[in-house]
């Protein structure tokens, strides 16, 4: 091969690699532009989720109601847009409700507005994106507090309502899994089909409260107020009952297989042949 041939074959061999080589540094520089980018987008959606926050945040300081509801309802905004705030929101608005909630209402009057949004926005969440955040609303004072949810379920898992005013409250269909309700006055409210499975309520108020077709399996209802409650259908088995007062307590269709109770403690309740105690093998 002559040193012309040559030469031309090493030009070519050389002009190959410099397009190689200015190929992979175009494709470095369009990467790390896009990276650039990408993470300059994610600090102005958090610098834009850091600011709706604290303009939220500061609503809820305000005298006017409509304002208040507006810093709810932007903070349950931020919470679906942002699932790793809505620990700290939802802690947010528990403390809201304690606060605002810490004293019942006027004579004649249901709760406030903005304790109610709040109550249902947290009711509302996905607990999926809870991580270690547990609802805390011991001691609010929430009666006729309402949650209609279509076709969610209220989330109060786990929560802790102990020694909170729940009378005449509408909970149908509520999930209050392991729930702490210690005490808790839920006198009259409608509990229809709710799920109280494991959920603690010694010592709670549950006169002539609807729960047909509730799920408390394995509750624990010692020294519970059921006076006249209506628990037709309700499964009750397992649950600890003793010294609970079912005077009155529709129990028809109820199970109360392997209950906690002494014989004789539904001799005033109401009861039919397909109610199962625990004393009566079937």
């Amino acid at each position: 091969m002559d040193w012309a041939r040559r030469i031309e074959l090493f030009t070519v061999v050389v002009a190959a690699v410099v397009a190689v080589v200015g190929l992979w540094y175009s494709n470095v520089q369009t990467r790390q532009a896009n990276e650039q980018a990408r993470d300059d987008r994610a600090l102005a959606k958090e610098g834009q989720i850091t600011d709706r926050y604290t303009a939220a945040v500061g609503n809820l300081g305000e005298d006017k109601m409509d304002v208040r509801l507006g810093g709810i309802y932007a903070l349950q905004r931020i919470m679906q847009d942002s699932h790793r705030d809505q620990p700290t929101i939802a802690n947010v608005l528990a403390t809201y409700i304690r606060t605002h909630a810490a004293k019942p209402p006027a004579k004649g009057q249901d709760v406030a507005a903005d304790v109610q949004a709040a109550f249902t926005v947290l009711a509302a969440r996905d607990t999926t994106r809870d991580g270690t955040f547990l609802l805390d609303l011991h001691g609010a004072k929430l009666p006729n507090v309402t949650l209609v949810l279509g076709d969610s379920e209220a989330a109060l898992d786990k929560a802790n309502l102990s020694g909170a005013d729940l009378s005449r409250a509408y909970l149908p269909d509520a999930k209050l899994r392991g729930t702490s309700l210690s005490g808790t006055n839920l006198r009259d409210a409608n509990l229809s089909g709710a799920d109280l499975s494991r959920a603690f309520l010694p010592d709670a108020k549950l006169r002539d409260a609807d729960l047909p077709d509730a799920k408390m399996r394995d509750a624990y209802l010692r020294e519970a107020d059921l006076r006249g409650a209506d628990l037709s259908d309700a499964n009750l088995l397992g649950a600890d009952l003793f010294g609970a007062d079912l005077n009155g307590a529709d129990l028809s269709g109820a199970d109360l297989r392997g209950a906690d109770m002494v014989k004789g403690q539904t001799d005033s309740s109401i009861t039919d042949s397909d109610t199962q105690l625990p004393w009566e093998p079937r």
